[in-house]
Order: structure tokens, then sequence, then C-alpha cells
């Protein structure tokens, strides 16, 4: 599933057992006291897919007069590790012409309704564009209460699809997506 340069930056991470309440609670409480002497707030996205709740947070008490800087995403200019999995999106992406793909991630702090799925699904479908759709239990389920649920998309997507796109239900190797020329990488 990983090679071994993924295993050895797995095995750095601590885990979830040793994470409690007390210590996040101890990391706010830590960071608190440096609120009145900031100079902003760094967020990771961009102002112009989310400029209208980035002036929400500039009207809160706690952020006038503090600077913001929407810095998403940010992804390496270079690859450092070209990992030798043979991925099958990483296969599928191969044999698409230059520039013809849409990536598709909302990344692991979004979550959609299944109604909203199932729009983006055929507005895809009517689209006729070539794409790569990852959606991963995280797109699924409820974020705040840990319930998973399966979203179906419409009924014979994937297959009426095969050969406009490919949906992706686990993690994806997004640098090695987006390094790719079919997904407009030159």
């Amino acid at each position: 599933m990983f090679d071994q340069h993924e295993e050895e930056l797995l095995k750095k991470l601590p885990s979830l057992d040793e994470i409690t309440l007390d210590v996040v609670r101890d990391l706010s409480a830590s960071q608190h006291r440096y609120l009145d002497i900031r100079s902003g707030d760094l967020y990771n996205t961009s102002r112009v897919i989310e400029g209208k709740n980035l002036d929400l947070l500039a009207q809160a008490e706690l952020n006038l007069n503090k600077k913001q800087w929407a810095v998403g995403s940010i992804l390496p200019t270079k690859l450092d590790h070209i990992s030798n999995r043979n991925d099958i999106c990483l296969e599928w992406l191969n044999k698409q012409p230059p520039s013809s793909v849409l990536y598709i991630s909302f990344g692991t702090t979004t979550s959609f309704s299944d109604r909203e799925i199932k729009e983006l699904a055929m507005g895809l479908e009517l689209s006729k564009q070539k794409f790569i759709w990852v959606l991963r239990d995280v797109n699924r389920g409820d974020n705040f209460t840990g319930e998973d649920r399966r979203v179906e998309l419409p009924e014979g997507f994937e297959e009426r699809l095969k050969d406009v796109g490919l949906v992706v239900r686990e993690w994806a190797p997004q640098p090695e997506i987006l390094a790719r020329t079919s997904t407009g990488d030159s």
C-alpha cells in the first residue's frame, strides 16, 4: 500500500491514542495569549474561491485590524520524491491527452450531502469533460459526528463514464496527479 519512503514518514507520526482532549485544550490555551500580538492569520484557501467567507472572518471582533492571507492550496512546485507506486489513477492519467483532464478533489475537511455529490456527478456527465474525481470517505460522512455513510453515485455513472472519467475512492497521490501532462503540467 505504501512505499518505503511513505512507511518511514508514517512511523514518525504520533498515534491517535497519544492525543487526548487535554493535549488539545492545553495547546489551544498556550496559543491564546498570542492572539493580541499576532499580525494576522494564514488561511489554507483561495480568496477567489472563499472571498466572502474571508471577509466575514475579517469582521469578527477577534480579527479587527488584523491582516489575512489566503495562501492555499500550497503544493510543491517540484516533486522531491516520486513514488514507485503503480496507481490505477496514474496509469489512467498517463493514457489521456495533454491538458485534457479536470482534477476534482475537495480535500479532507470538506463534506457534501448525498444530493450535492449526485448533482456534481450529473454535471460532470453532462459536461463530457475528462475528469479524475477523488471521492473519499471523508467526502461522504459527517465530519462532526464521525458517522460514515455510503453515497451512491447515479446508477451506472462509473460504467457510463469509464472512458471519460475516473472516480478514486481511496487516498490519491495529488502532487503526482497534478504533475501529469494530462492535468496540465507541462
